[in-house]
């Protein structure tokens, strides 16, 4: 089994306002939508985001940028937040970078060879025989996916001290020249951000003096005939959205039976989770989260918190609404289940059994 010990956060200094976003957008699309125009943009006062950071200023999209450009931002960005998560992480554990075994780093919105963990290792005084294990292209499931991967190296590893690294960058994947209603919806949804978890495998000692979740089991599911579900298309200019709106009814039917079929093999069913720790795509996601796992608000206060204060930032979401979960447990006196959920492109559900409890 494998023990998550802490969780350390970050995010960059430029922050927009929902409404800052909306103006921006109704100057932007106002000519390709016209007299659709009042409708689509509500999307913005639905969302139910108040603010979103941003690794650079609001300004910065007023023009079309190169690939080039918005890629050299992400290295140097990406690099920067996953610096500044990995010490809040290791800090928390009071664990040293030099006895990190294994290093993964999830990304989906930018390119880089050598990868951001190489660059962490030549950077930071990480051992030069510690393990890497980049993971792209996994887009909002990437953290929850990583969580999955870090189980199954701690199972064969006992001793091992993994740190997953998770740095998305959505706002450089902006293309000003795409007009489509996609391209829209995710400049209503997406922001910046970066998370760092260190996992134990169960021998090793741990100091946190509150409860730890330990990761019970673990599947990825992937829906037959979705690859046009979520993803990039790729052109000269960059990243292309590509985003379903079928997403909340994937929730209530696709990711609902697989769920149910996960919990079935451990004999549970949705009443016997206590936390529920979902990615929140976005308002309507969650609602279908509510339908199809029969939760109420207060089940969900942790996801709907992140999403107002951060949006969506990918993969990096759900494990800022874990830390939300293991700062506000403290106080378990008995041992209680929680289930982990994201989806993201393949178009595949990543889930996880979680059980609290003191060491």
């Amino acid at each position: 089994m494998a023990k998550i010990i802490s969780i350390g956060t970050a995010v960059p200094p430029f922050v927009a306002t929902q409404d800052d976003a909306k103006t921006f957008a109704t100057n932007l699309y106002g000519e390709a939508y016209k007299g659709n125009l009042e409708r689509l943009i509500s999307i913005f006062e639905n969302t139910l985001i108040k603010k979103r950071h941003f690794c650079v200023p609001v300004e910065w999209f007023a023009s079309e940028k190169s690939f080039e450009e918005k890629n050299n931002l992400y290295l140097e960005n990406a690099l920067k937040l996953s610096e500044q998560a990995i010490e809040a992480c290791l800090q928390k554990a009071q664990v040293s970078i030099s006895d990190i075994d294994y290093l993964m780093f999830v990304s989906t919105t930018g390119l880089a060879t050598p990868t951001i963990d190489a660059r962490l290792i030549d950077k930071l005084p990480f051992r030069k025989t510690v393990r890497r294990l980049p993971l792209w292209g996994l887009g909002c499931a990437g953290g929850a996916a990583s969580l999955s991967w870090a189980k199954t190296i701690a199972g064969a590893d006992t001793n091992a001290n993994i740190l997953i690294v998770v740095t998305e960058l959505c706002g450089l994947t902006f293309v000003r020249s795409d007009r489509s209603k996609a391209a829209l919806v995710s400049s209503a949804l997406f922001a910046d951000g970066s998370a760092a978890i260190l996992v134990q495998g169960n021998r090793v000692k741990s100091i946190a003096p509150h409860a730890l979740p330990t990761i019970l089991d673990s599947q990825t599911s992937t829906m037959p005939h979705s690859l046009d579900v979520m993803g990039w298309r790729f052109n000269e200019r960059g990243f292309n959205v590509v985003l379903s709106q079928n997403v909340p009814d994937i929730v209530q039917h696709f990711l609902k039976e697989e769920t149910c079929k996960f919990l079935q093999k451990k004999n549970l069913n949705f009443k016997t989770i206590k936390h529920f720790i979902t990615h929140p795509g976005g308002a309507k996601v969650l609602e279908a989260y509510k339908t199809a796992f029969e939760l109420g608000d207060e089940q969900l206060q942790f996801a709907y918190k992140i999403l107002s204060e951060y949006g969506n930032m990918s993969a990096v979401t759900v494990l800022f609404i874990l830390k939300e979960f293991m700062e506000n447990l403290s106080a378990i006196r008995e041992r209680e289940l929680g289930l982990l959920a994201a989806l993201g492109p393949g178009f595949s559900a990543e889930l996880l059994l979680l059980e609290w409890g003191r060491e």
